[in-house]
């Protein structure tokens, strides 16, 4: 399994193209990508609330919360992510598509 493959399943499911994702997702990195769904795993219900809502209306907040977590470049290439899909969307995709890394 592989970039390829995950870039495939997420775009199925958030409804584009793999071109569309795949510079993105090959920027981030199988490892970037296991790196934010333990991170996310680790929050609570609370805490994945809080971030979903900071998604929703403060990207900048975010990014200094991604960066932190999983470092500049993959904070920046999670939030362009995020200007092609929800952030809901975007974290149950990676969950989904895991396995294909």
């Amino acid at each position: 399994m592989g970039i390829e493959e995950f870039a495939q399943c997420y775009a199925d499911r958030v409804g584009t193209t793999v071109d569309a994702v795949r510079e993105d997702v090959s920027r981030l990195g199988a490892e970037t990508i296991q790196a934010f769904l333990a991170w996310w795993r680790g929050l609570s219900e609370a805490d994945r609330a809080l971030v979903t809502l900071l998604a929703s209306i403060a990207n900048g907040v975010l990014l200094k919360i991604l960066t932190r977590s999983v470092g500049a470049v993959a904070g920046g290439a999670l939030i362009a992510l995020l200007g092609g899909a929800s952030w809901a969307l975007l974290v149950r995709s990676f969950l989904d598509c895991e396995s294909r890394l």
